[in-house]
């Protein structure tokens, strides 16, 4: 039947799919139902159940924290002058979980500062290693030149940054150097000693500073600070820093020191190599210690330059302290030689002797600073700085029995400073010379020592130390400078006793007295305040070079206020050389209407941000 069509029912067909398509509809209906529940649920996780974590992951990407440098403690001379402070400054600083190829960033750092660049890669990598979660310093007190290169060239210097710091400033600088010392970045070694301390940090290396450390210190603190996408931080002006752990100021330091005199010691000395040490010989405390060449402490609170470092180097030792090195004492040893001689018995206080240009033993002549020749008692013998009666003397005592004496007044051992490196100075006798030179003691060395040369050596405070004893009769201090740490008072430490026979050390006291009033100390007379003292003039090498020229002395003579030591390299006479020194001390001391105060008088302020030559 080609004829016959064929009908469709659309519209039976049409229900048929739609009946086939509801199931469908609904499984997809229930995917996307499921799916925006589970996108909700989501955001609902993240967006409020676990908010607080990525808020403060927020926070980290785009915070750091870093140091926050606690200020170092003050120090202050006895009077409340400022003598070591605190200043502002800008440290680069290396951030260790940033530190990727540091050997690249080292030789693009090289450009920007002034540093080696072997010594750049060397900090990178200790900062590298040390897993530090803070910052570690790489250069203090950076220059504004430095900063601006810095600046310049951050874009390439990933994991480095510029910081507000704060560094250390002696206003005093070279005047108060060998007493205060300096500070320095941390070493490695002191690191390994000093667990609690870390990378970069600036710590006491040297005087006060060193020994005080602790103190002085404080506690740092921590902030957060706000960086950019290269993880620089961004300016305190446009994001302030949110401070998570204060810092805790260091304490601050009272010393003894009295810095009119301190500044008049160092300017007498002028040009010279040499020392001058004054104290208060009723308690101990050390009211000026100089020693020429000096140097500035500033220095070494930035990196050190090699014309810096070349200066500091220098042939003439600025950072020896002399005022704490032992040479020989010349002629001011005899007043301990003369007191030896009393005490034993080698002499009386109403003994004469004859002296001349000098005398003659095994062969060999010892000779007199002077030839002039007659009868002399005791106490011209010292004021004249006779040697051919102090030889006569030497010759009746054994060397122990001089070195009994000179140690009881503080020769031969520490004077109780708080400093390190400070010289014990040396009394020979026959059984040190056997240890050390395995040789015999022969009474020539007897005649030496008795004058003060060859083996016999004193520091400079310890000749203050050794004449304020005198002066005291027989009080002798135990020298300190540190009189206060924050409130609490260091109390000066007591005296040592020496008996003497009240006759003899008169003897030897007058013998002082007339060394000033009609002596080789001539120099040193002050109006109506009496001094007494002794001039000293020691051999030394080279041989042919000049002596060194000293002079130690107190005042008043009857009842002491201040003992002073002058010490001059190759100075050549101590009456001319070092009384002149003593005597602008002295007048400075003196023309002080006030008195110096007690610690207790002191306001403390928190810390802010061949041929014999002369030995008279």
């Amino acid at each position: 039947m080609s004829g016959d069509r064929t009908f469709i029912d659309t519209d039976s067909g049409n229900a048929g799919a739609s009946r086939d398509m509801r199931p469908k509809m609904f499984v997809l209906s229930l995917i996307i139902i499921m799916a925006m529940g589970a996108l909700v649920a989501r955001l609902v996780w993240l967006q409020i159940l676990q908010n607080g974590y990525y808020k403060n992951q927020a926070v980290e990407n785009s915070t750091r924290v870093t140091f926050l440098r606690a200020p170092r403690g003050n120090i202050y001379d006895r009077h409340g002058n400022l003598l070591a402070t605190n200043k502002q400054s800008l440290s680069m600083i290396a951030i260790p979980a940033q530190l990727d190829n540091v050997k690249d960033l080292s030789a693009r750092l090289a450009k920007v500062i002034d540093m080696p660049e072997p010594k750049i890669l060397e900090e990178l990598l200790k900062a590298k290693v040390s897993g530090s979660v803070l910052p570690v310093v790489i250069d203090h007190d950076v220059d504004m030149t430095t900063v601006a290169r810095f600046f310049e060239n951050k874009l390439f210097l990933p994991g480095i940054d510029i910081l507000p710091d704060i560094s250390r400033s002696y206003p005093n600088a070279e005047v108060t150097a060998h007493v205060l010392g300096y500070c320095g970045s941390i070493s490695q070694a002191q690191l390994a000693r000093r667990p609690a301390r870390k990378m970069g940090d600036v710590v006491g290396q040297d005087g006060i500073e060193r020994l005080y450390d602790d103190q002085l210190r404080g506690v740092d603190g921590e902030q957060r600070v706000r960086v950019n996408a290269m993880g620089n931080s961004l300016s305190a002006a446009t994001s302030k820093p949110q401070i998570t752990k204060e810092s805790i100021p260091g304490k601050p330091l009272v010393v003894s020191i009295d810095l009119d005199l301190q500044r008049a010691a160092y300017e007498a000395l002028g040009a010279r190599s040499g020392a001058i040490v004054a104290i208060d010989p009723q308690n101990g405390e050390v009211l000026a210690m100089v020693s020429r060449p000096s140097y500035d402490p500033n220095v070494f609170t930035k990196r050190i330059t090699p014309a810096v470092w070349k200066r500091i180097n220098a042939p003439d030792h600025p950072l020896f302290n002399r005022a704490l090195s032992g040479y020989p004492p010349g002629s001011i040893w005899k007043a301990l030689t003369l007191l030896a001689a009393l005490q034993c018995g080698a002499v009386k206080p109403d003994t004469k002797l004859h002296v001349s240009g000098g005398i003659s033993l095994g062969g060999f002549f010892f000779g007199d600073w002077t030839s002039t020749t007659g009868l002399f008692d005791l106490v011209k013998c010292l004021a004249w700085s006779r040697d051919s009666a102090f030889y006569q003397m030497g010759l009746k005592m054994k060397p122990e029995q001089i070195k009994e004496w000179a140690v009881k007044f503080g020769a031969g051992r520490p004077t109780g400073l708080e400093l390190r490196h400070e010289g014990k100075g040396l009394v020979p006798d026959s059984e040190w010379k056997e240890r050390v030179y395995h040789e015999k003691w022969y009474p020539g060395n007897t005649l030496h020592m008795s004058i003060g040369q060859t083996y016999v050596q004193v520091t400079p405070a310890q000749a203050a130390r050794i004449f304020g004893g005198l002066g005291m009769k027989g009080k002798v201090p135990n020298l300190h400078l540190v009189m206060k740490i924050a409130d609490r008072q260091i109390p000066a430490p007591k005296c040592e006793t020496v008996k003497t026979n009240p006759v003899y050390l008169k003897v030897v006291l007058d013998g002082l007295k007339a060394v000033v009033a009609s002596g080789t100390g001539g120099a040193t007379k002050l109006g109506d305040v009496e001094v007494a003292g002794k001039t000293g003039s020691a051999e030394a090498p080279p041989i042919g070079s000049k002596t060194h020229a000293w002079f130690a002395c107190y005042a008043p003579a009857d009842k002491p206020r201040i003992a002073i030591a002058c010490f001059v390299e190759h100075g050549g006479h101590g009456g001319s050389t070092c009384a002149p020194l003593a005597k602008v001390i002295l007048e400075k001391f003196f023309s002080v209407s006030k008195p110096l105060p007690s610690d207790k008088d002191v306001v403390v302020k928190p810390a802010a941000a061949t041929k014999p030559k002369r030995r008279h």
